[in-house]
This record gives structure tokens, sequence and C-alpha cells, in this order.
């Protein structure tokens, strides 16, 4: 295996797992906070933490683009893309916009079915009873991280 292919598939792999490590740091944050030093050390940890999965993403891209594009690939490219926008949404988060966090976590959840999906539909390293089944798992816990974060916007009666 060449190098560079090695090199992709690694930052490839670390990039998915420091988008979890984020999304985890996120879902068990009560839990964190004492071990952490407070809210202020885990956020700071959780941006940095996301801004290195961005990095290895684009480092991923550049490392394994070939042409001809296809399907699997732009699901790769819109993976980056809806990093860079989630990016953005954690930082209008913490300048105090609280309807971004709701954005932010749908967003976080799509971004790893993408990521997985891209992954497991590309067919270099997964053979097909291990992509079939993250596919339909990234599909199914999105649709209903969805579902629940829009049952979320509803206004309550009162």
């Amino acid at each position: 295996m060449p190098l560079s292919i090695l090199v992709g598939n690694v930052t490839g792999v670390a990039a998915l797992s420091l988008v979890c490590l984020s999304a985890f740091m996120m879902a068990f944050r009560a839990r964190l906070l004492k071990p952490m030093g407070g809210s202020e050390e885990l956020r700071k940890i959780h941006v940095f933490v996301a801004l290195l999965a961005l990095v290895l993403l684009a480092v991923h891209i550049g490392v394994m683009f070939s042409p001809p594009v296809t399907l699997p690939l732009d699901l790769g490219y819109a993976a980056f893309a809806l990093g860079a926008v989630l990016w953005l949404t954690g930082i209008g988060f913490l300048e105090r916009n609280r309807d971004s966090f709701l954005l932010h976590g749908s967003l976080a959840v799509a971004l790893l079915a993408l990521i997985l999906v891209h992954a497991a539909s590309s067919g270099v390293n997964f053979p097909a009873y291990v992509s079939v089944p993250t596919l339909l798992a990234a599909g199914s816990i999105a649709l209903v991280s969805s579902a629940y974060n829009f049952q979320k916007l509803r206004p309550r009666r009162r």
C-alpha cells in the first residue's frame, strides 16, 4: 500500500474518531464538567478537538483526491463542507446565539452519518457485510435524531 493511501486512511479514521469524541464530550457534558474543571475547560477542549478533526478531514481530502469524482467522493466533500458549517454554528453558539445550539447538535449527527455513509459506500476498505449495516445504522440514527430534534422545535401548549 502506498504511503499516501496509508496517510489518507489514517487521517480519515482519525477525523471520524475525533468527531465522535467531540460528540461524546457534549453528550456526556454534565458528567464531564467536574473532572474537566468546569465548563470553560470542557468548551476549550471541545473546540480544539473539533478543529483538529476538521484539519485532519482536510488532509484526508487532499491526500485521497483521485479523479474521476464519484458519488462516494462527493459525499466525502459534502462531509467536509458540513464540518465547516458545523464549526460556524458552534461559534455562533459560543457567541451567545442560543438558537444555533439545536442546529449544531443536529448537524453533528448528520456529519457523523455522512462520514459513515461516505466510508461505507466508497467500497475501498469495507466489505459489503460491513457497509450495508453501517449505512442502515447511520441513516436510522440520523432519522431518529432529526425527528427528536424536530419535536423540540414545536411550541409547547400551555
